[in-house]
């Protein structure tokens, strides 16, 4: 059997070594998995499938940055002009969808900086977060411009450094753990042997982990992030070193009753092996628990579970096989070596929190009560203060802060979605609408829009600007109308003083007769010209009158326009209606006269030539003549008729011309309306708004929200809720348009929303499977209790101890997003080890002592234990700070504390004092430990 026990830890060698040869670098999966997703029902993830189902562009945007501080010039501009228009299609297999540079005409000069030192175009790349290493590297390539510094940054670039930073600084961890967690073993077993032990059973345990969970995220798609590894590396350390420390001081212990190395050995596990085993399946179900969040950056979490299985496992391997190889020489050089370690530090904070329980219960309410009261969650989701600002990609994001504003490189969006295609004149108001009220909005810097593709609004669409075109083109038609007028009241007049002729006297004056007929054949031939023209005039002035009247229709119909203005413009095209009706008869009467008067031109010509026949027709002609007076004396009263409908025509548009000016002349108002003419689609420039604001198949519009404030702050995260309010209650007058809200300030949104529901589900699951296990363990109902408020209280002061350090005195703006999380599971699963190794001894104790002497010689046996255990477990937290990155650094801080706390205060002085609060009642409802 002894040999058994020294064949397994070759065979677990040789199977490491095999595993970590074939199985994937994690390193390189962290990489090109590591970056998290939001889920699918979250508000960011559903407006990305809309751009994606309307093939618009949903891949990640890529900054890139042209910087010089002297002023760019007009060399490094056409550069970089000439870098984006020979860009390929795809950079390294994955398509460019969209690029917006300071070159695109509309739009375009919003990139470039009022000092003309910064320029800024932006990569739209059909790729996820994780795909960034294998491209990153081929778009530095690509938009490198020699002449001007180039700098690439994005959300995705960024969360990579963060990677990149991480991976840099576990290297320091690992060194450093191994460093600390030799030297704490050295003071508390004072042997160079003993250190060995705890070293050899964690390092096999990690090269074990490691490929396994390469091999779990490679085939399974195991959940991986930047924190995978270092916390495995720290939580492995740390708890497989405290449950060495406790194995080896119990062998030591029943060495010291007995030589027998396999007698020893055998009752080591016996008495502490339940404990080990419980202690780590609490861990287990701490890191499981995280398995079961929904956001996969918490579930990478999960790979430690993983590591705690296969600890327990080299728990049973390495540990034993050294036990019994060694013996006594495990402790070696120390002449004392299987004395016992008593803890004095713990003893008498035990009999003090036994003896004084009111000046213990003070000292507790002294450290809970400011931290309850202090801890205001002021959480942070500066992705920039994850890791220092020589970062090239950190350095472009402040850059741009400075030269363009604060939001600028980060805008919010709104995605408005429709069956009804987006490029139509009654469906750009709604965009219009929309944008202007998420403009309205404090802390809102400014809206591009199809509507406002460089943040102000289109003038030539503003229905003040189109009723003042109105208004021009109704004055050019009354100066028309004037001269019509003008011409009708002189052939009024012209046709009034033609003289009547005796036609008596043309029997006696036939030489006369053929002058004055040829005269009024002449006169007729004129007066049948003017008629001909006026006709042609009243058509004319009909059909612009008509086209007026079109005009007025249309921007009736804007849905924009307040029903007393679109009932105005729908009067005046109903009256400009019946004006052309009326013109057009009038110019048919016109036609006819002006035929009549072509027939008397040619009756009169007959009459002259047919001198010699003037006797025979002196009737006839006495009969035209007396028809052409009477014709005469019909047109001038049709034509001032006329003349005076075209008067009453000229004093309708005069007040069609009143009320377009007043429209025209009125102060900015947001009722004001808007409205796009349908020849505005046919324009130059309109195809570069519609690639720029709408999807490929029209059916989606983006509106892009350049906030005032730190797009990554608390405030913008408010902003972005208030523009969903707002966006909503704009859009409840078309049933058909939906929306969602996208942009780096709602993703802070959905993380808020995610961590604090994850946060519920995994403490209550976690937090109850703990319950359960301490249940089975002890045997007790409310031992499991207070334990539990323990490691709570000891969180909540954590927290605040952190918040003070990383707020108050360093000045951040608060504690990263994902440190409360993470914080509390480390807390939780680390800490209740502690509560079990001193609840097991004292219940082990109860056999053969009572309450009080087995709480107090529990706390001296197992002291030294666990605050050696905690230290080494603090430290191995403690060297995440090197690790460069925030919210490591931030855990680790919030760790450390609350383990070194819990085990300097909370466990020996709240404990105690449970303990002396419910004597015999420890247990219920069971019963307590029956005595030997």
């Amino acid at each position: 059997m002894k040999r058994l026990f020294y064949v397994l830890p070759l065979i677990w060698a040789v199977v490491a070594v095999w595993l970590t040869v074939v199985s994937p670098d994690l390193d390189q999966l962290v990489r090109e998995r590591g970056q998290f997703d939001i889920p699918d029902t979250y508000p960011t993830a559903v407006t990305a499938d809309i751009l994606e189902r309307n093939e618009a562009a949903a891949g990640e945007e890529i900054l890139v940055v042209y910087f010089d501080e002297d002023g760019i010039t007009t060399e490094q501009e056409e550069e970089v002009e000439q870098i984006f228009a020979s860009l390929p299609d795809e950079l390294n297999g994955f398509a460019i969808e969209d690029t917006a540079t300071p070159f695109d005409g509309e739009g375009g000069d919003a990139l470039r900086s009022d000092d003309n030192t910064t320029m800024m175009t932006v990569l739209t790349i059909d790729m996820t977060l994780n795909d960034v290493p294998a491209v990153r590297s081929h778009i530095e390539e690509a938009v490198e411009a020699d002449g001007i510094r180039t700098l690439v940054s994005g959300s995705p670039i960024i969360e990579d450094d963060v990677i990149i930073s991480s991976e840099e600084g576990l290297q320091t961890t690992e060194i450093i753990t191994v460093i600390f967690v030799i030297s704490i073993l050295l003071l508390v077993f004072r042997s160079i042997v003993a250190p060995f032990v705890p070293l050899l059973t964690v390092g096999a345990t990690y090269i074990m982990t490691v490929p396994i969970v390469s091999f779990l995220i490679e085939g399974v798609d195991f959940p991986v992030s930047n924190f995978t590894q270092i916390f495995i590396v720290a939580i492995l350390f740390g708890i497989g070193t405290d449950y060495c420390i406790l194995l080896m001081n119990r062998f030591k212990e029943e060495l010291a009753v007995s030589p027998d190395r396999t007698a020893a050995v055998i009752r080591t596990y016996r008495a502490v092996g339940p404990t080990v085993f419980a202690s780590a399946l609490t861990g287990f179900i701490g890191f499981a628990a995280i398995g079961l969040a929904d956001f996969d950056l918490y579930q990478s979490a999960s790979g430690v579970a993983v590591g705690i299985v296969l600890l327990v496992i080299a728990l049973g391997v390495w540990v034993p096989a050294a036990m019994l190889l060694l013996g006594e020489k495990l402790f070696w050089p120390s002449k004392r070596a299987l004395d016992a370690t008593d803890s004095k530090i713990w003893k008498g904070l035990g009999v003090f929190s036994i003896a004084r329980p009111g000046w213990t219960s003070l000292l507790l309410l002294v450290l809970l009560v400011p931290a309850f009261l202090f801890y205001d969650q002021r959480l942070s989701f500066e992705s920039l203060d994850e890791i220092s600002s020589d970062y090239e990609s950190v350095e472009a994001v402040e850059l741009v802060g400075e030269r363009f504003g604060t939001g600028f490189a980060f805008p919010a969006q709104i995605v408005l979605e429709s069956e009804e295609a987006w490029d139509q004149s009654d469906r750009i108001p709604i965009i219009e609408y929309v944008s202007l009220q998420a403009a309205q909005l404090e802390g809102v810097e400014e809206v591009r829009s199809f509507s406002r593709p460089d943040g102000e609004r289109i003038e030539d669409f503003r229905i003040p600007e189109l009723a003042g075109e109105l208004r021009d083109g109704v004055e050019e038609i009354d100066d028309g109308l004037t001269e019509i007028e003008d011409g009708l009241r002189e052939l009024e007049e012209d046709l009034a003083d033609t003289p009547d002729e005796d036609t008596s006297e043309l029997t006696d004056a036939a030489v006369e007769l053929e002058d004055g007929i040829r005269a009024q054949a002449d006169g007729a031939g004129e007066a049948a010209e003017a008629a001909s023209d006026l006709a042609e005039a009243q058509q004319e002035i009909a059909g612009e009158l008509s086209s007026v009247q079109t005009g007025l229709e249309e921007a009736a119909a804007n849905p924009a326009l307040d029903d007393q203005t679109a009932g105005l413009l729908a009067e005046s095209a109903g009256g400009l209606a019946e004006l052309s009706a009326a013109l057009s008869e009038t110019a048919e009467g016109t036609n006819s006269l002006a035929d009549g008067q072509e027939e008397l031109q040619q009756s009169l010509e007959q009459t002259a030539d047919g001198q010699a026949e003037l006797a025979e027709g002196q009737a006839e002609l006495i009969e035209a003549l007396d028809e052409a007076t009477e014709a005469f004396d019909e047109i001038g009263e049709a034509a001032g008729d006329l003349a005076e409908g075209v008067e009453d025509i000229r004093e309708g548009l005069e007040e069609v011309h009143d009320l377009l000016d007043e429209i025209a002349s009125q102060p900015a108002h947001p009722l004001e309306g808007f409205y796009v003419p349908e020849e505005t689609w046919n324009e130059d420039g309109t195809d570069d708004l519609i690639d720029a604001f709408l999807s490929p198949n029209r059916q989606a519009a983006v509106l892009e929200i350049v906030l005032a404030v730190d797009p990554y702050s608390t405030e913008a995260m408010a902003i972005t809720d208030e523009i969903n309010e707002q966006t909503a209650a704009a859009l409840s007058h078309w049933d058909d348009v939906t929306f969602s809200i996208g942009g780096l300030p709602a993703v802070n949104a959905d993380l808020s929303d995610i961590s604090d529901q994850d946060f519920d589900r995994t403490a209550l699951i976690m937090l109850s499977g703990i319950f359960i296990v301490l249940i089975i363990m002890l045997r007790s109902f409310i031992m499991p209790v207070y334990i539990l408020a323990s490691l709570i209280g000891t969180y909540i002061i954590s927290m605040a101890v952190t918040e003070f350090i990383f707020i108050t005195i360093l000045g951040y703006p608060g504690i990263s997003w994902a440190v409360p999380f993470f914080g509390f599971v480390m807390l939780m699963a680390l800490g209740v080890d502690y509560s079990i190794f001193l609840m097991g001894r004292f219940t082990e104790n109860m056999r053969t002592m009572d309450v009080r002497e087995s709480l107090v010689n529990a706390m001296t046996k197992i002291g030294t234990v666990i605050l050696s255990a905690a230290v080494i477990l603090a430290g191995t937290f403690g060297a995440m700070m090197p690790s460069g990155v925030l919210s490591l650094v931030q855990i680790g801080t919030l760790v450390l504390t609350g383990l070194l706390l819990y085990a300097f205060v909370m466990l020996p002085l709240f404990i105690p004092l449970m303990v002396r609060l419910f004597g015999e009642s420890n247990w219920l409802p069971f019963k307590p430990p029956e005595k030997k």
